[in-house]
């Protein structure tokens, strides 16, 4: 498995609406978008949803440091965390430009779908997955 079917995974939920704690293909929020496509680029990630709207920062590091390493420089398949004006927010980057994520696959929040779309908020942190050898 490979960044590259992360990424080909998680573009296969662009459209799916935003649904709070949602992990399907009829509604998925940032948390679940990450989850389901890493399973299927062959990651066997934990399915959390114990989380409020307002998301702990240790708590988000925590849940990637199960199946993530840090990093710091992006690549496409890298999962970027940021803080949006209310709320934490984990998104997966596509595009990467000038050694910053250029594009990110993510569900953004109420009303919203998921979309690959530019990068509109500094990232906190990178994370690369672990992928199986």
């Amino acid at each position: 498995m490979s960044a590259e079917a992360f990424v080909a995974a998680a573009r296969d939920f662009i459209g799916v609406p935003w649904v709070h704690q949602g992990r399907t293909e009829r509604g998925i929020d940032c948390v679940g978008l990450v989850v389901l496509a890493a399973r299927a680029a062959g990651i066997d990630v934990q399915a959390t949803a114990d989380y409020g709207r307002l998301q702990n920062y240790m708590q988000a590091r925590h849940y990637l440091e199960a199946f993530c390493e840090r990093v710091g420089s992006p690549e496409p398949g890298d999962i970027v965390l940021f803080k949006t004006t209310q709320t934490l927010h984990m998104a997966i980057i596509s595009e990467v430009e000038d050694g910053r994520p250029a594009r990110v696959i993510q569900a953004l929040g109420p009303g919203s779908r998921v979309v690959d779309t530019g990068l509109q908020f500094p990232p906190l942190q990178l994370w690369r997955p672990k992928w199986p050898s």
